[in-house]
């Protein structure tokens, strides 16, 4: 889909489209899944306090002020805050998280060669594909059991889930998970997968999980 405007496509997936494009073909669908962790805020502010604390006792290399003084409270309440604000931000690494549907399989984890996850529509076991949500607004991954399971997204109350390579892959997040089961039963048929009505059979509309359920 070179030239086409598509939500979510920026240079990142760009660069995964044209390394893995002649292996897995054009970009069909982008799903996102975000969590700002807003709870670890505040600790990690007084984690910065107490960083600033301690170093108005101990004397930076080449520093004229006195150490245990607390002589200037304005830097002090400054560097306090943006240490713990630097140390919250870190948190984002695992709070944006993208997966990206293309002609030929699902990308995963692509901001590195070393983490990029590849799963070819072949290694999908067909009928596992599902889509899951709560009723309370809960993560459903929470209540998805199983032998060996592994995170895609950053969480959210709805969540695709489809089994490949002896692992159930989840991907929670807050969007809709129509499109994106859509998206995948499409490039499925369309590559001619074998048992592609089998995996759309069953995967919409999205299950209300009540209590734990088993995917093994």
């Amino acid at each position: 889909m070179a030239g086409v405007r598509m939500r979510g496509r920026n240079w990142l997936v760009r660069r995964v489209e044209r390394e893995l494009g002649p292996q897995l073909g054009q970009l069909r669908y982008v799903a996102f899944s975000r969590r700002i962790y807003w709870n670890v805020l505040a600790p990690c502010l007084l984690i910065g306090f107490a960083f600033g604390a301690i170093a108005e006792f101990v004397s930076p290399i080449r520093s004229t002020r006195e150490a245990g003084h607390f002589n200037d409270p304005a830097f002090f309440v400054i560097t306090s805050m943006l240490t713990g604000l630097v140390l919250w931000a870190m948190t984002f690494l695992g709070s944006f998280r993208k997966l990206l549907v293309l002609d030929g399989g699902i990308v995963a984890k692509y901001s590195q060669k070393h983490t990029r996850l590849v799963i070819p529509w072949a290694e999908i076991v067909p009928g596992t594909l599902k889509a899951v949500t709560t009723a309370d607004g809960t993560d459903p991954e929470r209540r998805l059991v199983a032998r060996r399971k592994v995170s895609l997204g950053a969480g959210g109350s709805n969540a695709v889930v489809f089994q490949a390579r002896d692992t159930f892959w989840i991907f929670a997040s807050n969007q809709d998970p129509a499109p994106l089961v859509t998206a995948i039963h499409g490039a499925m048929n369309d590559a001619g997968t074998p048992g592609a009505a089998q995996a759309a059979a069953g995967a919409l509309p999205a299950v209300v999980l009540t209590g734990r359920m088993t995917l093994d």
